[in-house]
């Protein structure tokens, strides 16, 4: 159907009628373009756009590393008085170190809390029993150096930056005092699994747990439920029992192996030609050190409270 076309005057009518009904959007349109060309003068990239800056990227995992050495607490022993064990500063002293792992202690508060720490001979964490008290009542004292005792989060934060090749290894803590309380770190376990796996983070992590066998054959279950995560099992056992126990990781006190001054009745032989991973801790002595440097191919790793020392011995000096 044939219309008349529009006059000019009717045509600019329409126009004013646009602009008017229109004026919040096209001025808001307008200073979105402001925003961005202002932006991209100020940043000197043609890329961004006036929003807000993203947050950093934190990596999936560690980066390569170059030895198996893990820093008992951090290594705080090394250091002296100047650092406290599970300290954040400790964990920075592992990671400039560049260790394959930093090695910490976890408990659970009772608020449901999972604290990095180390308890005292009673059994204590600033005078109260972990499980007893919460996460407030443990940080009403600080650490030595000022920090307040870490929450697991708060660890894993501070351990998962770009460049770093330092993995936490957790210590799931037996509570032995006033009694043998398993419920205690079964519970701690199953709280860091939750954390881990909200922050994405399984393959910064790796467990070992207390040689108490109720607790391991109620944690390894908990552990096995998160794809990616392992845990090592620190009891004195010939590797069958391991084996008939789906265990893939012995974790050994020194103590409990036959090396160079030890007579245990463990050997870094009989886990490796069995297939199973073998770890050993507390190995602080030049001589121990070089007789297990000597089988680290057989072996996950070598922890200790000097691991600028074992680095030194095996021929990466840090300092």
């Amino acid at each position: 159907m044939w219309t008349q076309p529009l006059s000019l005057t009717s045509s600019t009518q329409i126009y004013e009628t646009f602009i008017n009904q229109n004026s919040v959007c096209i001025s808001i349109a307008v200073m979105l373009c402001m925003c961005k060309f202002v932006w991209h003068r100020r940043s000197g990239t043609g890329g961004k756009t006036c929003s807000r800056p993203e947050e950093p990227v934190i990596p999936a995992e560690p980066a390569a590393c170059d030895n198996k050495v893990v820093a008992h607490r951090g290594g705080a022993k090394e250091l002296g008085e100047t650092v406290p064990d599970n300290s954040l500063a400790s964990l920075d002293y592992a990671k400039s170190l560049g260790c394959y792992a930093s090695e910490c202690d976890i408990y659970i508060t009772a608020d449901k809390r999972v604290v990095v720490a180390h308890a005292d001979s009673d059994g204590k964490i600033n005078g109260y029993y972990p499980f007893d008290a919460t996460l407030d009542e443990l940080r009403q004292t600080p650490l030595s150096n000022g920090e307040q005792i870490p929450t697991l989060e708060e660890y894993l934060d501070h351990a998962m930056t770009n460049g770093s090749c330092t993995r936490l290894w957790l210590d799931i803590k037996n509570v032995t005092k006033p009694e043998t309380l398993p419920d205690h770190p079964v519970e701690a376990c199953r709280q860091a699994c939750r954390i881990i796996a909200g922050k994405g983070a399984e393959k910064w992590v790796e467990f070992i747990c207390t040689g108490n066998e109720e607790v391991m054959s109620r944690c390894a279950p908990i552990v096995w439920r998160y794809e990616g995560l392992k845990m090592g099992w620190m009891a004195n056992k010939p590797v069958e029992e391991y084996i008939a126990h789906s265990y893939e990781w012995a974790n050994m006190d020194v103590k409990n192996m036959t090396d160079a001054p030890h007579s245990g009745p463990r050997t870094v032989d009989e886990f490796a030609n069995a297939g199973v991973a073998i770890s050993v801790y507390n190995v602080d002595k030049p001589k121990n050190m070089r007789y297990y440097i000597e089988r680290l191919d057989k072996m996950k790793a070598i922890c200790t409270n000097y691991p600028a020392l074992l680095l030194q011995e095996m021929g990466l000096d840090r300092q």
